[in-house]
């Protein structure tokens, strides 16, 4: 997909990146989204965070950075369609996270 027909954020940045969410709960992986909402405050804050596989922050501790970054609690914000300039009618989350294949 051509970046300029991806969603895109309120500021005009594109997504990289789509997942399926029914794809988190089938892997029981929601350290996925914590690393997604963790990576878009430490980018914002100017940190890195090193967290144990099972043993990583909290979802308080989590948002609390969110809430020091000015970000909205659990990533969650409105996309806009990047045909159309619409915004979609549900929030997502975002975020930002290293995927190694």
């Amino acid at each position: 997909m051509k970046e300029e027909d991806m969603p895109f954020l309120e500021d005009g940045t594109p997504v990289d990146i789509i997942l399926n969410p029914l794809g988190v709960p089938s892997r029981m992986n929601l350290g996925q989204i914590y690393e997604t909402i963790l990576g878009w405050a430490g980018q914002e804050l100017g940190k890195k965070y090193f967290t144990p596989v099972f043993d990583g922050a909290s979802i308080d501790q989590i948002n609390a950075e969110t809430d020091e970054a000015g970000l909205p609690r659990l990533g969650q914000t409105y996309l806009y369609d990047g045909g159309t300039g619409e915004r979609f009618e549900q929030t997502a989350t975002v975020g930002l996270f290293i995927c190694l294949n």
